[in-house]
Parts: structure tokens; sequence; C-alpha cells
């Protein structure tokens, strides 16, 4: 399993090193961190349109691998990583990463080149060392990624973004 996620982040590292086409703020720099209704809407302009159910402490949207969630000042996406097998796998995380990226975008405003690449990293980290939160340090939010490997017998990936 440690060599097929260590090939897999190979090949993530590779196909993502050039520009990302995720959306980006008009002036290219970060806005205020949203509220909970803020993030929705640019969710949804993002493309996450089903309906939002209230939890406690919060609200969640069904996504086709999972669920996005919505907490005041803590977003994140917890999504099944598909490891069949390592082509498998590598879509399963690639398309992870793209929820991870615009959950990022929505929260941030930042770049998706920079939120990308902290995703990516992150990823890198967290799949390295399963069962453990990889988190950035240097940096006004506060990016996660932990991947799962013991829950309901399936990998789970969490990521997230929350103010520092």
């Amino acid at each position: 399993m440690a060599n097929r996620l260590s090939t897999t982040m190979c090949f993530i590292v590779t196909l993502f090193l050039g520009p990302v086409a995720l959306a980006n703020t008009p002036s290219g720099e970060s806005q205020p961190f949203p509220d909970s209704e803020q993030m929705k809407s640019s969710l949804s302009a993002m493309g996450f349109n089903e309906p939002w159910s209230t939890t406690e402490g919060g609200e969640k949207q069904p996504l086709k691998n999972g669920e996005l969630w919505i907490r005041e000042g803590n977003y994140f996406a917890v999504m099944s990583v598909r490891d069949d097998n390592e082509k498998t796998m590598q879509l399963s995380l690639i398309n992870n990463l793209s929820v991870c990226a615009q959950l990022g975008i929505a929260a941030t405003g930042q770049s998706s080149k920079s939120v990308f690449s902290a995703f990516s990293h992150l990823t890198g980290k967290a799949l390295t060392q399963p069962e453990t939160t990889a988190f950035n340090i240097q940096s006004p939010f506060h990016y996660h990624v932990l991947i799962t490997e013991m829950i309901a017998e399936r990998t789970l990936m969490q990521c997230g973004v929350k103010n520092q």
C-alpha cells in the first residue's frame, strides 16, 4: 500500500506542476475569510448545487463520493478514495484534489495555482503518513489533509481550510 501511495503521489505532483484552470479572484489577491452564507454562495458558483442539510454545528452537502461540510470558519470535504488498483487510485485522488482546491479557492480567494500546490503537497505528506493530519504552517489560512485507511474498511480523504 505504501509503495502504491508513493507512486500515486509522484504521478499527481508531475501532472499538476503546470497551471491549474480553476477559479481565481479578479485581482489575484486573497479575500476576507467568508462566513457560512458567503461560502455557500461561492461554492454554488463553482457548481456545488446540491441541497444543504443542517447538522449539529453546521451544514453538509452530498458529493458523488462523500460530503462537503460547512461549519462557521471551518470548511472541509470528506471523500472516499478508490484504491482498487493504481490507476483508479490516481484518478480518485486527482478528483478529490480538485474538490479540495475548489474549497480552498472559495474560502481564501487565493490563486488556483497556490491553493492546488498547497493541497497537493499536503496530500503527499498525508499519503506517506496515513492517519496523521498534514497541515500547512506559513499561511494566513489553515489547510489540512488527512488520509485514513481503517474507517469503515475503506480509504477516506479529508481536506479543508479554516481561518488561522
